[in-house]
């Protein structure tokens, strides 16, 4: 969908998840769309130069999430959001909706 404007579907598939789960990792982002991890950091890594998105490192994890102080910041997080509302339900959920916190133990499915 927005693969011609990013560059690569790698890049939209990126930014699409990082600002639909509110920040994420490198393998995180690969194992939700069965890429490689190597293709994913690199370019995380190049979202990051480009001041697009801020990565913070969390033990040995490195969280990226959108830059919002960034010039185009608050244009690019709607341009994804509105992109995300068009994207078919069953992937959304497939994608996008992925549980955050662990279940509460003994707690029926």
């Amino acid at each position: 969908m927005l693969a011609e404007l990013f560059g690569s579907q790698t890049t939209e598939k990126c930014l699409m998840f990082i600002v639909a789960m509110g920040g994420s990792y490198a393998l995180e982002i690969a194992n939700t769309f069965k890429i490689s991890k190597t293709q994913v950091a690199r370019t995380l890594v190049k979202l990051e130069q480009a001041d697009i998105l801020v990565g913070q490192d969390k033990g040995r994890t490195r969280i990226y999430t959108l830059n919002k102080s960034w010039f185009l910041g608050k244009e690019l997080n709607v341009l994804l959001l509105k992109a995300l509302s068009n994207i078919p339900m069953d992937q959304q959920e497939k994608y996008f909706m992925k549980r955050q916190s662990p279940r509460k133990k003994n707690k029926s499915v």
